[in-house]
């Protein structure tokens, strides 16, 4: 056990010391996420979007309110104000449409709203609030408040006719109250975790291993008292100490950022832990494939680039030609991004999710099982 110690500490240090380890593994995974939350959050701002917002009225407005209102919210004068309009008839059916998304949000005048026309001159009159139902989709949050800010302006106009007159609004959302928002920081936070677990699969072993079967270190290693599997043990357990170094400083960044909580649930953290044993064991298979540094390093950019852009990783991918989705349904990523994600919605992970991976990462152990006595036996 003592030896295994010592190696792993070996091993960490040696990489350690190269800025280009702990820069691809840490640092570089980290500046990603801060670069790519601002840009591609931000397509989905006020500004970019174009909101619906459903109408229905409990009972026809007269009067200032019907002057004020029905005139600005009539579906042939809304283009002055920042969102569509769409009228209905039927209450359920605006419910509908908006937990279809088909609206961003729906906005109900209550019975007796047009008691607001007598307020003006007896204030104790209590007026019905307006009601505005939204659900969690950014697109609703967002329609939800401009609306309240379009009422504020609308109250400014109100006063103008007499005396203060507030017009309150009572906010009601769809489905799970508890249940936050899921925003593109939430679907970029797994995608960044095995980002940083790639890079130490695809480039930092089969990398070291071509390197040190160039230098003839497994030869040494053979005249040694360190067995193969104390050496390989230690080895895998210094990369999981620099992925546990990363996981640390990506999790703290997502709590400055306010990733959704489920990242803390021992779900996601099991099924964390689990896709970084896949991925490793991937990349003990394709360390197998190299028989130098120039081809782990030519071979490795292809493999990295297909993974990280087909695989769901910052994008949906399901959609693409059949000459390259092939490649996506393949790789087990695929399968481990999406089971991330579907912990973080609360939603059950499918067969897929584990068997596939499993599938992989038990294929991948026995291949360089089988071919490490010929990597050995093949070194320089």
């Amino acid at each position: 056990m003592k030896k295994i110690i010592n190696l792993t500490k070996a091993f960490f240090v040696n990489s350690s010391r190269e800025f280009a380890i702990p820069f691809w593994t840490i640092i570089f995974p980290t500046l990603f996420f801060i670069l790519f939350v601002n840009i591609f959050e931000n397509i989905g701002n006020p500004d970019n979007i174009d909101f619906t917002i459903g109408v229905y009225y409990e009972q026809p407005l007269d009067g200032i309110v019907k002057t004020t209102f029905e005139g600005i919210f009539s579906s042939e004068t809304s283009n002055n104000i920042p969102f569509k309009i769409q009228e209905y008839s039927n209450f359920n059916e605006g419910l509908e449409h908006l937990k279809k998304s088909n609206i961003n949000a729906f906005v109900v005048f209550p019975e007796n709203f047009n008691l607001l026309n007598f307020k003006f001159f007896q204030s104790s009159l209590t007026v019905p609030n307006l009601q505005v139902y939204y659900t969690n989709d950014n697109a609703s949050l967002y329609a939800k408040d401009i609306f309240k800010v379009f009422i504020d302006e609308v109250n400014i106009m109100m006063h103008t006719r007499g005396e203060e007159v507030n017009l309150i609004i009572k906010e009601e959302i769809l489905g799970l109250e508890d249940k936050q928002p899921f925003r593109y920081r939430d679907f970029l936070f797994p995608a960044i975790i095995l980002m940083s677990v790639l890079t130490v699969a695809v480039f930092n072993i089969p990398f070291e291993i071509s390197y040190n079967l160039e230098k003839g270190i497994f030869k040494k290693l053979g005249t040694s008292p360190i067995k193969g599997n104390e050496y390989f043990l230690s080895f895998l357990l210094s990369h999981i100490i620099l992925l546990l170094i990363s996981l640390v400083i990506l999790y703290f960044e997502g709590y400055l950022f306010d990733v959704n909580s489920y990242i803390y649930k021992p779900a996601f953290i099991f099924y964390t832990f689990f896709s970084i044993l896949v991925i490793l064991s991937v990349g003990l298979f394709l360390s197998t494939l190299y028989k130098n540094m120039t081809s782990a390093g030519a071979v490795s950019q292809i493999i990295y680039q297909a993974t990280i852009f087909l695989s769901g990783l910052y994008f949906e991918v399901t959609n693409t030609p059949w000459i390259i989705r092939w490649y996506v349904y393949f790789n087990p990523v695929t399968y481990l991004v999406d089971g991330m994600r579907k912990i973080m919605t609360n939603t059950a992970l499918l067969p897929a999710n584990i068997l596939v991976p499993v599938v992989w990462m038990i294929a991948s152990v026995l291949i360089f099982s089988l071919n490490y006595k010929g990597m050995i036996y093949g070194e320089k």
